[in-house]
């Protein structure tokens, strides 16, 4: 948790959030609110009695007249001053820096993550905000049209409303695609924006429950750059959206993570580091882990490491202070997470047991799932699934290790725990763009790491 993390403050916007008035939350088009007569109630995770109003399911065609809406307002907006772009961003970043603890509250009860988790992704934001503000003053390059912003469940708030920011702050207009089963946050933020007096069509926000329109809005002949993150589905359908070499991408796609454990000072530490990263945010954190290959000569310590920490994993309401996992966010995460313990169940070393405490009646708490044994030919132990799930891989060496890891779907990047300087200088070589994080876990790792103004110009 922060240092300066007042627990009396976060309590007191918690109780606030829970009392908050429900709303319809619809498409926001052009400065428009868009209902669509079909609606979606929107359940909190953490307990389904916490409705926080619903969703307007949009219309086919919506994400279509959103993009048209935003390129007219591209026209106007570009022309902007840097130094008015940069006044707007800077009221917001006030903005969410006084309602720091309310943000925070709202996305523990929209997502389920616990309270250091919201914290990070309120403080993430803020870092991203300032400086899109300081950089608008001095950006080289031109706008280039409407951006689509696909920020799935992983970062709903940092990643989403960071990259859109940034994107405005270069001059460009965005229309928004959040997670719809967590929309609220970018909600929140988008009347931020418009009382800080950004105009209506620079910012436009399409929610759909079951992300059906993110393909058509990342295919739109108004959309000139696309930011893909997050995980699930429709995230690897928009890993094919590059072929277009005139279209704007920035891909932060959530991977394996995969930790490779080779001889590290401390498996104690190490199990814990890991535990972390595999199990942060129910595994849909940007950076958790699902697969981490261990040594044929450390698989002994480190499993029974690893299973001794996760007997004190606490899985419970995200809202106490003790917890270190909340719930799975919805229905269709619990079927994904039951069928890949149901076809893995030979394998299971621990976990997959739903929890039932005071706090987890109303929601879907299970412990998370630790495999071992896996055959090494199983999809699951090189393709993420977004579920709080751990593969062990065994291997003989360092180089049967560093293999693995090339045959693996790593995504943003891979850690190492090893008291071994070359071991960890050949994962970093190895790495390429990746990020590498080293005898830690990756929640040290933060979201909207190409939150950059000169992404978003040509």
């Amino acid at each position: 948790m922060p240092s300066d993390f007042d627990n009396a403050k976060f309590e007191a916007a918690l109780q606030m959030a829970l009392d908050k008035e429900k709303h319809d939350y619809p498409a926001v088009i052009g400065g428009m609110y868009v209902a669509s007569g079909t609606d979606m109630p929107l359940v909190s995770p953490v307990d389904d009695t916490i409705i926080f109003g619903t969703l307007q399911e949009p219309e086919e065609g919506t994400t279509a007249v959103a993009a048209e809406k935003a390129d007219e307002a591209f026209a106007t907006w570009s022309k902007t001053s840097p130094a008015e772009r940069a006044s707007v961003i800077s009221k917001v970043a006030e903005d969410v820096r006084t309602k720091r603890y309310q943000l925070a509250a709202e996305l523990l009860l929209g997502t389920g993550m616990v309270r250091k988790e919201a914290v990070a992704e309120v403080d993430r934001l803020i870092e991203v905000l300032d400086k899109a503000a300081a950089d608008a003053e001095t950006v080289k390059g031109r706008p280039t049209g409407v951006w689509a912003v696909i920020a799935l469940n992983s970062s709903p708030l940092a990643s989403a409303v960071g990259y859109a920011a940034v994107a405005i702050a270069a001059g460009n207009t965005v229309v928004i695609s959040p997670s719809g089963s967590c929309p609220t946050p970018v909600y929140t933020l988008y009347r931020m924006f418009e009382k800080a007096g950004l105009p209506g069509g620079v910012m436009n926000i399409v929610s759909d429950r079951l992300d059906r329109y993110v393909t058509a809005l990342s295919d739109d002949q108004n959309v000139s750059g696309v930011v893909a993150s997050g995980c699930g589905k429709a995230m690897d359908e928009l890993m094919f959206v590059p072929v277009d070499e005139g279209l704007g991408f920035v891909n932060e796609v959530k991977g394996m993570t995969p930790i490779i454990v080779a001889n590290p000072s401390d498996m104690k530490k190490a199990a814990a580091d890991v535990l972390e990263s595999a199990f942060s945010y129910c595994g849909q954190h940007l950076y958790s882990t699902s697969k981490v290959i261990v040594l044929a000569e450390d698989e002994r310590d480190f499993t029974k490491a690893l299973v001794e920490r996760a007997k004190d994993f606490s899985v419970d309401d995200p809202g106490e202070e003790s917890a270190a996992c909340g719930p799975l966010m919805s229905d269709e995460t619990e079927k994904r997470f039951l069928k890949f313990i149901k076809e893995e169940e030979n394998f299971l070393l621990f976990g997959g047991k739903r929890v039932r405490k005071e706090y987890t009646s109303n929601g879907l708490y299970y412990t998370p799932a630790i495999f071992t044994g896996l055959d090494a030919e199983d999809d699951n132990l090189y393709v993420d699934q977004g579920l709080p799930v751990l593969c062990i891989r065994v291997v003989a060496t360092v180089d049967d290790a560093i293999a693995d890891l090339m045959e693996t779907d790593c995504g943003l990047a891979v850690g190492v725990m090893s008291r071994d300087a070359s071991t960890i200088n050949r994962v970093k070589a190895e790495a390429g763009d990746m990020q590498v994080f080293v005898n830690r876990s990756s929640l040290s790792l933060v979201p909207a790491v190409k939150a950059t103004v000169d992404n978003f110009v040509e």
